[in-house]
């Protein structure tokens, strides 16, 4: 099967997405489709879905809220944690209580945890804070601030000389709400998807395809795609990571969704949220 149409494909570049995207481009040549990959953090693939550089992408999901007019999503897929995640977190050098009036530092990769952290702070903990955007270094974050929100593999793999607090943003969502948190979304842009229907649909088939053979052995996948070997300290670390982690869209993770959807619209950090809308 010959695909004209090349699709330009974000990918994030933490190990989250790993599944995803190991292999994908050898798959997509082998069933004729053209892609070629940015890869980057969020934030970035957020302003490049935006700015039509791509045409699809996991990113954040708060994006899909503020322009759903743009864009749909892609079904079933999703990063998501129905508990701890483990790669979002808030460092800080005091306890959470400690920290009403404190400056805290976001990191400019991104988006979504950035409202969810303003929201838990807020309406959960009775918190007033000012934010301020830094560079994903939690080290320097720390240095400079009482607190820091740090996503990805920085936050997973991070460890301080000196004793810090770490919060963790699912387990703080999944105790307050009861429900998972979805922290990316896939989604394509619309009139791609409109001009495009048949790529857009192969592409999305072979998404899960590999997403699902990555995941049957995440030992194989950590030794085939990076390296690392069952013996090795962070193969441990990286293993209940995926464990954690949820790529499906279920209705669990709708609920999930929409409750952090309607919160981010209540507190006015972002437009009111209308039915999810799919590509089909």
């Amino acid at each position: 099967m010959n695909l004209s149409a090349p699709l330009r494909v974000g990918m994030i570049r933490y190990l989250n997405c790993l599944p995803f995207h190991f292999e994908l481009e050898k798959l997509a040549k082998e069933k004729g489709l053209s892609v070629s990959f940015l890869e980057s953090h969020p934030a970035d693939l957020n302003r490049a879905m935006a700015k039509g550089e791509i045409d699809l992408a996991p990113f954040s999901s708060i994006e899909y809220l503020t322009h759903q007019d743009d864009y749909l999503l892609l079904p079933d897929l999703a990063i998501g944690a129905g508990n701890f995640v483990r790669s979002v977190i808030l460092f800080s050098r005091e306890p959470l209580a400690s920290l009403n009036g404190a400056t805290i530092a976001l990191s400019e990769e991104s988006f979504s945890s950035v409202i969810l952290l303003r929201i838990l702070l807020k309406r959960r903990f009775g918190l007033d804070n000012i934010f301020v955007t830094v560079a994903q270094d939690p080290l320097r974050a720390l240095k400079d601030h009482k607190a820091a929100l740090m996503i990805g593999d920085a936050a997973l793999f991070f460890e301080s000389d000196n004793w810090i607090y770490k919060y963790d943003l699912g387990e703080m969502w999944k105790a307050w709400t009861g429900a998972p948190f979805v922290f990316s979304l896939w989604a394509v842009r619309r009139v791609f998807a409109t001009e495009n229907p048949r790529e857009v649909r192969t592409f999305c088939d072979l998404l899960k395809q590999n997403l699902e053979r990555n995941l049957r052995d995440p030992e194989v996948l950590l030794r085939n795609a990076l390296g690392v070997t069952p013996v090795e300290k962070r193969s441990a670390r990286m293993l209940g990571y995926f464990e954690n982690l949820r790529y499906g869209l279920d209705r669990e993770m709708i609920e999930g969704l929409s409750r952090f959807y309607a919160l981010a619209f209540e507190e006015k950090l972002a437009p009111e949220p209308r039915p999810l809308e799919f590509f089909r």
